[in-house]
């Protein structure tokens, strides 16, 4: 079984423990497993990264079980250190777990980075998140993934990459001119770019890598002119905190050679 390191942050085995071990509790015999993904399954997990987890349940949670959960994380949250405050993860049944028909359509319940508060969102039912689960996923509890998630074929992939690109060009390009938002902060800009080159890479190759992983590839399979850029935005990830960089507004000029960058990428994937 692989394990996971606790660098740079001590308190994540304890953490983690207590988000398996709560769920279970909680959910009795509702539970099959609690399970890592994002960059703690994929790789490259760093101070700002928030810690990505799926549970797994026979069934849809009931009115009971989600009061239990709510308070689960409320007591994972007081534990006051950055683990237990940066968790973000969906609870998702069985049955919705292979429904194709549902992915990216079916709202799951969502704890989201920096908050306590179970919300309907569908951010984690997509397909490459299947994938990692799959995949990379690591068992906190519960059985191998492979057991009970089926295949996720390369062309499903390519399609949400398609939707996904186009989403992430007309948000960005909302708030080019706009106040503070999310997007037009450095740590906004820098997560575009980064994601582009991510979703460029698991276009190509039908896997899931880390951002960090899919910048360096991407340095060696893009033009020369965006190289620039794609360090720039891996400099400014991986230096000042995420709580400053959430609170600045990125530089005008990069902002725009961004937006060229989303155009640069839609043209890329294309037939």
């Amino acid at each position: 079984m692989r394990t996971v390191s606790s660098e740079p942050y001590p308190e994540l085995p304890l953490v983690l423990e207590r988000l398996a071990a709560g769920a279970q509790t909680a959910l009795k015999d509702n539970f099959v497993g609690a399970y890592l993904v994002g960059s703690l399954a994929t790789g490259d997990f760093d101070l700002d990264s928030d810690i990505d987890f799926l549970v797994i349940t026979n069934n849809e949670m009931t009115e009971a079980e989600l009061g239990s959960i709510q308070a689960l994380h409320c007591e994972i949250y007081d534990l006051g250190c950055y683990p237990a405050q940066h968790l973000e993860g969906s609870y998702i049944s069985r049955g919705l777990l292979n429904r194709e028909d549902c992915v990216g359509v079916q709202p799951l319940w969502y704890v989201d980075n920096g908050s306590t508060l179970l919300t309907r969102s569908v951010h984690d039912n997509r397909w490459h998140v299947r994938w990692i689960l799959r995949e990379r996923g690591i068992a906190l509890r519960g059985p191998d993934p492979k057991l009970f998630v089926q295949h996720v074929s390369t062309e499903v992939l390519r399609a949400e990459i398609l939707a996904s690109v186009e989403d992430l060009r007309v948000r960005f390009l909302a708030e080019l001119e706009k106040p503070l938002g999310y997007f037009n902060t450095r740590f906004g800009q820098s997560f575009t770019v980064l994601t582009c080159c991510r979703m460029l890479h698991t276009f190509k190759t039908g896997l899931v890598k880390s951002k960090p992983y899919a910048a360096r590839w991407a340095e060696q399979s893009v033009g020369s002119e965006w190289h620039g850029l794609i360090r720039q935005a891996w400099t400014e990830r991986d230096g000042v905190r995420f709580c400053v960089k959430i609170r600045q507004f990125s530089n005008r000029g990069l902002l725009k050679r961004t937006a060229q960058f989303i155009a640069y990428i839609q043209n890329e994937l294309k037939p």
